[in-house]
């Protein structure tokens, strides 16, 4: 097939399903496989919570910031424990294709001594804003990275407790505001993605925040309930995903212990039906497109695993209506924890860690994502014995 009628072909699929191709393509923002960074733990150089570059800290290369909240670490008296990330070479069988590096996040199981649980392990390595030759931002944010957990995580096996570990975030920032608690209403609107494995099985937790930012606009949406109420504990199975694939139909993401569809079966759904053994990546992406005008609910989020998308939102008023009329865009996304995770007693230093590899943020959703993959065919081979 010539390269024309391949155009073609996809142009007359994707009008098909009512969907209207890109007018520009995506360009890359930003990208990060860490094999070039130096080596880097987040107490290699300092123990300080905040660690800003332009404030003269060491944190990796074209980053703007780390928020870190390591409890054991070698630079704190544990030389057996982790700081809550690393990025080192000591680390490659960590690393995708087991070469190079990859960030490396450490979850440390911790109770304070009053008995609370508070999230510990912060981790967040932060880019703000995405790109400095246009500091304010994009109208749409599309990024994707490759994730893997360790042999022994915790939720491989039991499922008690609830525990969850923040990984993911994107926002819209105030430059010169609080680029790290988005409760400090200087980031806004804001989407989490949150790894959660409950008694419900695996789950999909997302969390969403309105905008602007109070600091910019004199109006705090932060917590609107017309934003905050698309948050949810959802399921990987067909009670959430079955539909969500582009153009309503089922996502074709693949059960990676019993084969099949997630999208065809109701049952609970394990950490290792969706992230596969320990040695398996998984391809995670996010798509943004921010709202028309403050108030107008028909803002985007889309959500893919391995290239399916599993999750669709096209009603999202992200910026809701606001003291000065104002309208804001995504220039922020950080990944890293913290966690809520206290599944054993301090005194074990129970840790166990998931890696981050590859990572692309583009300006737009690459078009191979905007058509529907169709269902394997069944094999045309088979004979009745």
């Amino acid at each position: 097939m010539t390269a024309s009628n391949s155009t073609l072909c996809r142009y007359l699929l994707a009008m098909s399903i009512g969907l209207v191709p890109l007018a520009t393509q995506a360009e890359i923002l930003f990208e990060e496989n860490f094999d070039d960074q130096p080596d880097y733990t987040t107490t290699l150089h300092t123990t300080d919570t905040v660690q800003v570059a332009a404030q003269g800290y060491t944190i990796p290369q074209d980053w703007t910031a780390v928020y870190q909240g390591t409890e054991w670490s070698p630079e704190l008296g544990f030389p057996n424990q982790h700081a809550s990330h690393e990025i080192l070479a000591r680390n490659s069988d960590k690393a995708r294709g087991e070469t190079g590096k990859s960030m490396v996040n450490w979850r440390e199981s911790v109770t304070q001594d009053s008995g609370r649980i508070r999230w510990n392990s912060d981790s967040q390595l932060i880019k703000a804003p995405i790109d400095a030759n246009n500091p304010g931002g994009t109208e749409e944010l599309y990024v994707e990275f490759w994730i893997r957990f360790s042999e022994n995580w915790y939720q491989r096996g039991p499922y008690d407790g609830g525990w969850m570990t923040k990984i993911f975030r994107a926002a819209s920032w105030t430059p010169g505001g609080n680029m790290f608690s988005g409760g400090q209403r200087d980031l806004g609107p804001m989407f989490y993605w949150d790894y959660k494995a409950d008694n419900y099985g695996l789950r999909n937790v997302t969390a969403y925040r309105g905008g602007p930012p109070a600091n910019a606009s004199g109006t705090d949406n932060y917590k609107v309930s017309s934003v905050e109420s698309f948050g949810e504990s959802g399921n990987y199975n067909a009670l959430d995903i079955a539909g969500e694939g582009v153009g309503g139909t089922d996502p074709q993401l693949t059960d990676q212990i019993h084969g099949g569809l997630l999208a065809e079966t109701t049952d609970l759904v394990s950490h290792e039906m969706l992230f596969g053994p320990p040695t398996h990546w998984t391809k995670v992406a996010f798509y943004l497109k921010m709202n028309s005008a403050p108030g107008v609910p028909d803002g985007v989020l889309s959500q893919y695993i391995n290239g399916h998308r599993i999750k669709h939102h096209d009603n999202i008023p992200w910026v809701e209506t606001n003291e000065q009329n104002m309208m804001v865009k995504w220039n922020h996304f950080s990944i890293g924890g913290n966690d809520y995770f206290a599944p054993k007693p301090n005194e074990e230093k129970f840790e166990d860690w998931y890696a981050i590899d590859d990572l692309v943020v583009m300006s737009h959703l690459p078009e191979s994502l905007q058509i529907a993959t169709p269902k394997p065919s069944p094999p045309s081979n088979l004979a009745v014995q």
